[in-house]
Formats: structure tokens, sequence, C-alpha cells
């Protein structure tokens, strides 16, 4: 077997730790450590270090290595963006994932240019006043201090902010240690890559119910990263953990009040949003009962309750004139903490024919499994029909496409709710709204 280390310095950012250091200390060696050094610990042969962008050069220790005859590792440095003095001099890693781009200048057009906050900013900034406010707060995060968010943090309080690497259970591991020691780690990882860590969340943090926060950036699609980053099993996973509390905000502000409720509780908590722009707030009309009422049409009858989770109370929200075309009442509540379920859902529902729960996770399990048990839990009859991502690994695409083709944006949800009253329509009572029509009618 020949491994190939392709050693340019960096992962996701600038490597760090005890590795990074004996792979720089085997690129300035004169030879002692050629012949003890990890790898050679390992059992393996070590060739090089040779450079990765002289092709003669590499092929030659290439067929040293196939002569070994045993495990040998290749020792190859290079420059990462080597030939494109845009990609050479990034030290942001902007062009870590390449997207629209002009190859003169590396930028992006300025259509491409976001108009708005994105979730990963609005948290940063938050994390930072939470962390101004309370000593005991630190940030861990693996290898993805700009991209995940603690970017800030670690230029405000840089002896409270901890990269470990591309580790993802170390960085909770870790965590749950700084934890039993007096502090509130906020662990900052990308959605799909918590999956990793989960006997870690499991053992390492719920087990002891300790005081952790797992803030999940690119929660849901993700669009363009395609189906190894969009965050779709955390609601379903996570549900699995004892004692674990999940927040989904809709919006900015939320994002804001739910961060502080999670660092306040004595237990461990999650809060998870997509990735992109954040958009306007959406401002509740009445909060009840833990809920906040974002809309309640007047002078109807309670017909359809829908229940997003997180920013799909946007496409909630959009449904709503669709359905009231259509005659019917529409409440919509967000009950910001989704999981455990809030058992004031069942009421809710209970005045309602049809409750419709909205998530952007996989078919199994999730919220909307769990609301349907409440609700039966509490012997109410409501139907609760729940929207999700199919059971599929989620090809690349736009966001809102991706959503849409999922039944998730704004006509899918009223397309769904119809097509389910339509078919489960009661008799008709005096003073109740017109037959309900299906959206092709």
């Amino acid at each position: 077997m020949i491994v190939v280390l392709n050693d340019n310095g960096r992962s996701y950012a600038p490597t760090t730790g005890t590795l990074a250091r004996h792979l720089t200390a085997l690129q300035q060696d004169g030879g002692r450590l050629r012949r003890r050094n990890l790898f050679t610990a390992l059992g393996f042969a070590c060739l090089g270090p040779v450079d990765g962008h002289d092709i003669p050069a590499l092929e030659a220790v290439l067929r040293r290595a196939r002569a070994v005859g045993r495990p040998v590792v290749v020792h190859a440095v290079t420059v990462k963006g080597r030939g494109f003095a845009p990609a050479e001099q990034d030290e942001a890693d902007c062009l870590h994932a390449v997207g629209s781009v002009d190859p003169a200048t590396g930028q992006a057009p300025a259509s491409a240019e976001p108009s708005g906050p994105s979730w990963t900013s609005v948290f940063g900034q938050a994390l930072v006043e939470v962390a101004a406010e309370r000593d005991d707060v630190v940030a861990l995060t693996a290898a993805m201090l700009r991209p995940a968010g603690p970017q800030a943090m670690a230029g405000k309080f840089p002896e409270r902010a901890f990269d470990v690497g591309i580790a993802e259970q170390h960085a909770v591991t870790s965590a749950a240690g700084l934890a039993m020691g007096g502090f509130h780690p906020v662990v900052a990882i990308y959605a799909t890559f918590l999956n990793r860590a989960f006997d870690q969340v499991l053992m390492d943090v719920a087990l002891h119910r300790l005081p952790v926060t797992f803030v999940l950036d690119r929660a849901g699609i993700t669009g363009p990263d395609g189906p190894s980053h969009h965050g779709m099993w955390d609601l379903s996973v996570l549900a699995a953990v004892p004692g674990l509390r999940i927040a989904a905000p809709r919006d900015a502000q939320r994002l804001r009040i739910l961060l502080r409720e999670a660092v306040a509780m004595d237990g461990p908590t999650v809060v998870r949003f997509p990735k992109g722009e954040t958009g306007p707030d959406i401002e509740a009309i009445a909060r009840t009962d833990g809920l906040d009422i974002l809309h309640r049409s007047p002078g109807r009858p309670l017909d359809v309750l829908l229940v997003p989770i997180g920013p799909l109370a946007r496409d909630a929200m959009a449904a709503v004139g669709l359905l009231e075309e259509q005659g019917l009442g529409v409440t919509v509540a967000d009950p910001g903490w989704v999981w455990p379920v809030s058992p004031d859902l069942a009421p809710l529902g209970a005045r309602h024919r049809l409750a419709v729960c909205i998530e952007d996770g996989i078919c199994a399990g999730g919220v909307g499994t769990a609301l349907a048990q409440t609700c039966r839990d509490a012997a109410v009859a409501t139907p609760v029909l729940p929207l999700r991502l199919p059971h599929a690994f989620i090809p690349h695409g736009p966001r809102p496409g991706l959503l849409a083709a999922s039944g998730l944006d704004a006509a899918g949800i009223a397309r769904a709710a119809l097509a389910h009253l339509s078919d489960h329509r009661p008799a008709r009572a005096p003073g109740r709204a017109a037959p309900v029509r299906r959206a092709d009618q």
C-alpha cells in the first residue's frame, strides 16, 4: 500500500496541533526524522519530502515506493491553489469551495454577492456578545473557525476559542471535559459533520447532562454543496439523545434569542440554521404557551395549523395566502424550541381540522413524527401531516429549487394540505367554508 501525503500546510484552514508541527519538522529535517517519525513508528517506510509540483521527481519517488514491497508513505509538499494567484494569496480560504468567479481576479460576480447578513455571521456576532457577558463561555470548532462562525470570537477572545482540526469527535469530548470543569462550551460544526461525533454527543455529553451547546450550521438543504453537506439527518439522529433540546430559529432575531436561551440551560442544547441569508425578521402577532403565533386568519374557522421548523416559517407564511384563497382558515405557530415537541401544540392542533409540520429533515423520525405521537398521547384526533425531505441522498442544486422539489415551498405546502383535506372531507356543517378545491381546480 502506498499512502501519498499531500502536505500543503492546510486542511480547510491552516493546520494546527502537534501533527501539523511534526509534518513541518519533516519538511525541514536533514534526514534524522526520515529514520524515525510518526509513520515509521506505525510500520510504514517513509519517502520524501518531494516537491509535489515537480512531476518527474514525483514519478521517480512513486516508482521507488512501488519497489519497497511494504506499506510506504510518500510525503509530497505542495502549495494550495498553485498556479492561480488569487487562490495562492487567499488567506481566508474563500476559494476552498469555488462557485462562479472572475478567472482574472478570483472574485465572485456582483450578482453572486449576498445582499444581507448570513446565518453564520449573525451567529458569530451573537456568540461574541454572549461571551462578553459570560467569561465561562468558550467556543470549539473542527477546522472551521471562519465557515462555522467562531472566527469573530477567536479575534476578540483568542484564549477562549479552540480549533481542534478536522476531528469532530475530539471537539465534542473536549467540550465535555470543559463543561465538567465549569465552562459552557459552544461547539460550532456543520450539521452533517456532527454525524461523525454522535457517540460523543450521546455518551460524553448527554449521559452526564453537561451544559454544552451545539450550533449546527448548514442544517437542512445547503444547495450547491451537494449530498455530503446537506444537513438533513440531525433532527432524526439527535432525537434519539435523552435530555437534549433542539432550537430552530426562524430569523436572525430569534437566532440571537435562542442562542442566549441555549447557553443559559444546564443541559445539552442544539441551535440549528441553514446556509444562506437570514432575510427579514418575521414578527409574531401573539405568544401563547411558549408558541409564537405568526398568523391567524381573521373571521375564519380553524382549518389548518402550520407548524414550520426554523426558516421554513417563511414558506409557511407564503402558503397562507394560497390556502385562504380556497376558503380555509390558517394558523401558523412557531415553537422555536422544536425538540422535545411542545405539549402545547396538541391542544392548539385540537382546534383545527389538520396540523401540518414542515421540516427540512429526512422522513424517518423527526419533529413531524413526534408531533403526531404527542397528539395521540393527548387524545387529540386532529391528523398530523408531516412534510419533510425524502429518505434519499439529495443532489446539488439551489436551495429554493431543492426545497420545492421536496414539496417544502409555499406551493408544495398548500398543495399537500388541500389534497389531505379533500381526501378526508367531513360532512359540511352550517356556517362552514365552501368545499375545499384542489389547487389545480
